[in-house]
């Protein structure tokens, strides 16, 4: 359970980066799974479709909702194990101060964004409940798939003010 938690050059400092961490690498692990879950439904789907002119009823819908609970649940730790593309073409020979500095005000950048999206989509879930809007051939309700999409744009930001302080940390030294 530890190596889940920590690596050798994780960022993690005291019991908020641990939990950071931890909450980063679970929300991996479920995009993982529900994307795997999202594939056998793919298969089963269109083998149904080609063999028994039966395919899954929905499953298109399901595979946008997936899609984008995936995607979304993945992205607090992409962002904590700085996996996102950089280009560092101008900064290669840079100080580490002035790194961190760039850092700081990107990963500013990117809670501010994060914080915005969680709040319009927090809005956006409650506006969804009250109109009782669903999907076209389930029935199934689309505010459902908010929620989990809130709670990882949530902790998108918070990583992103964790790693702030971080290179506030590495300015220092």
């Amino acid at each position: 359970m530890a190596d889940f938690v920590l690596n050798e050059d994780s960022q993690a400092r005291g019991p908020v980066g641990v939990g950071l961490e931890y909450l980063c690498k679970t929300m991996a692990v479920a995009a993982g799974l529900v994307l795997t879950a999202m594939a056998f439904m793919s298969i089963i789907s269109i083998a149904g479709r080609t063999f028994f002119s039966q395919p899954i009823l929905g499953d298109y819908e399901l595979v946008q909702m997936f899609s984008a609970i995936a995607v979304s649940l993945s992205l607090p730790y992409t962002h904590w194990v700085k996996g996102h593309v950089i280009v560092d073409f101008f900064t290669t020979s840079a100080s580490p101060r002035l790194i961190a500095w760039l850092d700081a005000f990107a990963n500013l950048i990117m809670a501010a964004i994060a914080g915005l999206v969680t709040w319009r989509m927090w809005l956006g879930l409650f506006e969804l409940r009250e109109s009782m809007d669903a999907s076209m051939l389930l029935e199934m309700p689309v505010w459902w798939t908010y929620v989990p999409m809130v709670a990882a744009f949530a902790l998108l930001c918070a990583s992103a003010l964790y790693a702030i302080g971080n290179d506030f940390g590495k300015m220092r030294s």
